[in-house]
């Protein structure tokens, strides 16, 4: 059996796999080689009339009768094994010689050189190891920095849940800060501010949802266990849907269960979260910190007070202008290369029948030449795992160091109001930066198999890029263009805008007035209202 290694594209694979076996076991195929190894006979027999001592004909037969009776004609079975998933192995029978051998020997080689790589960050003493939940075999580029992302984002999604919270925070959280019942410095550097919401003033009230549209009016202090249990609930259903997005390849049960460790190790080595956090608090500590913002901007628009609305549009604005480009960037890392790396493998085996009908046309050499070139673009398609797992384990030490100093609130880290809109540009902004290096994996991994001196050119690209995008904002900036939250809104225009070249239009100066005349002295007067 031969053994080929998947990176979340073992499905794909299988289906590429049993579509070449069906492919050179049918009979339409069969008759594709009797045409094209009659023409290759043809050719081969005229070369071999007009210049007899080369042997053209004979090394024809010889080529012929080798990769027919090695590549083509023997039938093994194949075992694709998905190295970031943990389902079963797929088994594909059937399956030419050629390609299992070849598919195999490539992936064995990539395979190995990563999991060397990755097994020794894992073991590095200090700072320098790399959890094997944040390994890019396991879990791909930038794990720990997309776990930071998505779980900047989560918020309670029960509809009645979050209109209590929302109320519980501007009917009693509120006026806890204004008093001192809470320190408002100690709540905004706080790593658990749900916890310091525990002890809110009895003399106030809130409503809580006992029933579908039915309410009640509770004084604080009954209202927070109530909502406390909710919460516990809620983080779990959170939990879960995030395992099933940061873990496609798993299972729903494996991949709740995945995600809570995963989570935990990532804001760990990322110092966002203590050695005694649970992936329950992170999680709630991140939906309450959505939560406390936006019970601030409802309270603008229940009040009707504009400058507090405008304030939070304006702060929304400046986030999504300074983060929009970051994503894009970000997106490369995450999903385009690592996606685009799968298809180009697929496509290389999907040509294998292709491949063996090129090689009966040629011979000798040629069809030496012809094999070696299908097996260095396969090795070239293995050698980007590699490649991604030190690009992964250089980006991943960096960013948990910038995101622990993004954490900083007096001297320690944590993920808290005052640090949460800093963590998260951090977050998406390291990931543009891996999207950046992303585009030179291809490069890199070509230059390995045909000449190392061609990395320089790799780099040097990939820099120019970097600078061209960074001197056109900065260029802008410092000529003091600048544009946020342009709005146009029910623009019509029902014919064509012209303007004469016979026609003089001008202001006065003192009055206002626009005068218009044409080129044969006629004059019109625009008059300013008085």
């Amino acid at each position: 059996m031969y053994e080929i290694f998947a990176y979340q594209n073992a499905e794909s694979l299988s289906g590429i796999f049993n579509a070449i076996a069906a492919i050179v076991s049918s009979g339409d195929y069969a008759g594709a080689i009797a045409v094209v190894g009659f023409f290759g006979f043809v050719c081969a027999f005229i070369a071999y009339a007009f210049a007899p001592e080369r042997m053209h004909g004979w090394k024809w037969v010889a080529s012929v009768v080798i990769v027919y009776s090695v590549i083509y004609v023997p039938r093994v079975t194949v075992q694709i094994t998905d190295k970031t998933s943990g389902n079963p192995p797929s088994i594909v029978a059937n399956v030419p010689l050629g390609i299992a051998l070849f598919g195999s020997m490539t992936s064995q080689v990539g395979n190995v050189l990563t999991s060397l790589f990755e097994t020794a960050f894992q073991v590095l003493p200090g700072n320098g190891a790399l959890p094997a939940e944040l390994s890019y075999q396991q879990n791909g580029l930038m794990f720990g920095s997309r776990l930071v992302k998505y779980t900047r984002n989560v918020g309670f999604v029960n509809p009645q849940f979050r209109t209590d919270l929302l109320a519980f925070i501007d009917n009693c959280t509120k006026y806890d800060l204004l008093d001192g019942t809470i320190d408002p410095a100690a709540f905004s550097s706080s790593p658990d501010i749900w916890a310091l919401m525990a002890g809110p003033n009895p003399a106030r009230l809130t409503p809580i949802t006992t029933g579908p549209g039915a309410t009640t009016v509770v004084t604080c202090p009954v209202a927070y266990p109530i909502l406390n249990a909710i919460a516990l609930t809620e983080v779990g259903t959170i939990q879960a849907k995030l395992g099933e997005q940061l873990n496609p390849t798993l299972a729903a049960a494996a991949a709740s269960a995945a995600i809570g460790n995963q989570i935990l190790v990532a804001y760990q080595k990322n110092r966002l979260a203590a050695a005694a956090s649970s992936a329950t608090q992170i999680l709630l500590q991140n939906a309450m910190i959505n939560a406390v913002n936006d019970a601030s901007s409802i309270q603008g628009q229940r009040i009707n007070d504009p400058a507090s609305l405008l304030l939070a549009m304006g702060r929304a604005q400046a986030v999504a202008q300074i983060n929009a480009s970051w994503t894009n960037y970000g997106k490369v890392a995450e999903e385009a290369l690592p996606l685009i790396r799968n298809v180009i493998e697929a496509i290389c085996y999907a040509l294998f029948p292709f491949v063996i009908l090129i090689l009966f046309i040629t011979s000798g050499m040629q069809t030496v030449m012809a094999i070696k070139s299908y097996l260095l673009t396969l090795m070239w398609i293995q050698l980007w795992p590699p490649v991604y797992a030190v690009l992964n384990y250089m980006a991943s030490i960096a960013s948990a160091s910038k995101l622990g100093a993004s954490a900083n609130v007096g001297g320690a880290t944590a993920m808290s109001l005052q640090t949460a809109s800093t963590i998260y540009s951090t977050a998406i902004s390291l990931e543009a930066v891996v999207g950046y290096m992303c585009i030179s994996v291809p490069a890199i991994a070509w230059a390995a198999l045909k000449g190392m001196e061609t990395i320089g050119q790799a780099a040097i690209t990939g820099t120019s890029s970097i600078q061209a995008t960074v001197g056109n904002a900065s260029s802008q900036s410092a000529l003091g263009n600048a544009s946020m939250g342009n709005l146009a809104l029910e623009q019509v225009q029902l014919a064509p805008t012209r303007t004469s070249a016979f026609m003089r239009n001008w202001q006065d100066d003192r009055t206002g007035d626009t005068y218009s005349t044409s080129a044969f002295g006629r004059e019109a007067v625009s008059l300013l209202s008085n």
